[in-house]
């Protein structure tokens, strides 16, 4: 019995005195380890995107669609957007994007919620623009989808179709 109790200090002293100049060498790192993290959707979109930028990458798009956690938006036409979309996608096209802001204030009031614009394929200045206009509203977690809708789809990720849905009117 008393082996095993000398053997457990020993083992719990190991522990420690190699712990402490880990910890330390981690602290003293200009890229250490953090040991408390914020692992909200905000703060995993900010380390994903760096922060400055307004683009999501498609696997972090993805992750968030699994988890519900980002509101997509489709600024395509009504009826690209029939043909195809990314699954529970709103559909805000090019021509009523004025029109619709204030239902989409309505629909979305949390302006910490993740907002993925996309529209048919990357480089879009219009998924550009309204990503932009959505954070002078406030929406600072608005992003664009990197490749957008063509990349989604070439992926496979989960798509709609129809007129099930069409538009969303606020």
């Amino acid at each position: 019995m008393q082996n095993v109790k000398n053997t457990f200090w020993q083992v719990a002293a190991i522990v420690i005195i190699a712990a402490l100049p880990a910890l330390a060498v981690n602290a003293l790192r200009p890229d250490g380890i953090a040991l408390v993290s914020d692992w909200s959707p905000a703060a995993r979109l900010e380390a994903a995107t760096d922060g400055s930028n307004m683009m999501i990458p498609m696997e972090q798009a993805v992750s968030f669609h699994e988890s519900r956690e980002a509101v997509f938006i489709d600024t395509r036409s009504p009826e690209a957007f029939s043909e195809g979309r990314i699954t529970g996608a709103i559909n805000i096209p090019e021509n009523d994007i004025f029109d619709r802001l204030a239902g989409l204030m309505d629909a979305v009031p949390d302006k910490n919620r993740i907002l993925v614009v996309y529209c048919k394929k990357a480089p879009c200045p219009l998924s550009q623009e309204l990503v932009r206009l959505l954070k002078d509203m406030g929406y600072e977690n608005a992003r664009f989808l990197e490749n957008g809708w063509a990349g989604w789809q070439d992926r496979g990720y989960p798509a709609a179709e129809g007129e099930k849905g069409l538009n969303f009117y606020f």
